[in-house]
């Protein structure tokens, strides 16, 4: 049995509340989808869903954010399309959204809370947070897909610590998986918080007991999802055209997340900061829309060697795609190794039988 690459699409707009519906989420997500069938792979979209409040509740409001046609009406109908050509879509939340406000021209997010696993609102709790989530899904698929459940979730920006509270909600909500966590990542910046160092790169699943981060010694009702990590030095992400334009496409949001990555950096001087940022080590995700060719060979050349593991979890984002030449590489040199099931279809099957990890 071949093992499978699961592509997995956050389907969203910048973390800052910035970008366009049409132009970083529906046009690029059909160039992607188009792509993914020549090759017959099929993609798991984890759709942004709190952001989708806030567009919906503005947009019956009467103000249309500068848009000519409807973004809401688009996401929903791009929503039910995905499901009608086989792929799958599951909930996606980024917290900051929850009490975000349209002022003047633009959005503004709750920088405070970034962070899923340490959610607090006056508005709603965690468990309205993923339960509203996961009913919204399925309140907009299910009148024309009566079988689709929304099963998995993915926590905004990998943060999802602590989990304890969230595997109690996944439970009492059905939801059997998640893939939020980066094996060997760490970040302890203004906005994202989190610390997977410990959790071995050559394991693509595990089931869980009381916390995502944390194998459980028996199977159980909820599976991780890890995703594809190694560790790379940071400059030599940035030695790849896509990645350079798709940052020029925002300056504004990768101003700010480089920002919130470097505070924490001591009291060194800014062009320290800048400087010694660039040269450590991270765990890199394999990302679809934004490596070079010759990152894509590299993390296929070391994930063939992970014998032992059968399951191995890509991600990529449609605001970041600029040119499609770096998913038709992937395409190219996974077809013949890889299988690519969505994680809907793993649901149907998972549970109760035995899986290479």
């Amino acid at each position: 049995m071949k093992p499978s690459l699961l592509l997995t699409l956050d389907y969203e707009l910048y973390g800052d509340g910035s970008g366009n519906v049409f132009n970083h989420i529906v046009d690029p997500t059909n160039v992607i989808m188009d792509v993914a069938e020549r090759y017959g792979a099929r993609i798991t979209v984890f759709f942004e869903v709190v952001e989708y409040w806030r567009l919906k509740q503005e947009w019956e409001r009467g103000n249309h954010m500068g848009y000519q046609y409807n973004p809401v009406q688009a996401m929903e109908n791009q929503v039910l399309d995905l499901i009608a050509r086989g792929h799958d879509v599951q909930l996606h939340i980024h917290p900051q959204w929850v009490d975000a406000k349209w002022v003047d021209t633009k959005w503004s997010v709750d920088l405070n809370n970034w962070r899923l696993g340490t959610f607090q609102s006056p508005t709603m709790t965690l468990k309205q947070l993923i339960a509203n989530g996961k009913y919204t899904l399925e309140k907009i698929i299910k009148p024309s897909f009566p079988d689709y459940e929304c099963v998995a979730m993915r926590a905004g920006g990998f943060n999802v610590q602590p989990s304890q509270e969230i595997v109690t909600i996944m439970r009492e909500l059905s939801i059997k998986f998640d893939s939020s966590i980066v094996p060997g990542a760490k970040e302890d910046g203004a906005l994202s918080v989190y610390d997977y160092s410990g959790i071995p790169i050559d394991v693509g699943f595990w089931y869980v007991a009381d916390r995502l981060e944390r194998a459980s010694q028996t199977n159980t009702d909820i599976v991780e999802l890890l995703h594809v990590s190694f560790p790379i030095i940071r400059f030599l992400k940035f030695l790849s055209l896509s990645r350079i334009r798709s940052i020029l496409q925002n300056r504004k949001s990768a101003k700010s997340s480089f920002s919130a990555k470097t505070s924490n950096e001591g009291k060194m001087c800014s062009f320290l900061k800048k400087l010694f940022f660039f040269f450590k080590t991270e765990y890199q995700t394999w990302d679809f829309c934004l490596f070079p060719n010759w990152m894509h060979s590299y993390f296929i050349r070391k994930v063939l060697k992970q014998s032992k593991r059968n399951y191995f979890v890509v991600i990529g984002h449609p605001k970041s795609l600029v040119s499609i030449k770096s998913m038709e590489c992937l395409m190219k040199k996974t077809c013949a190794k890889f299988e690519y099931p969505t994680i809907s279809n793993l649901s149907n099957s998972f549970f109760g039988e035995k899986y290479r990890r």
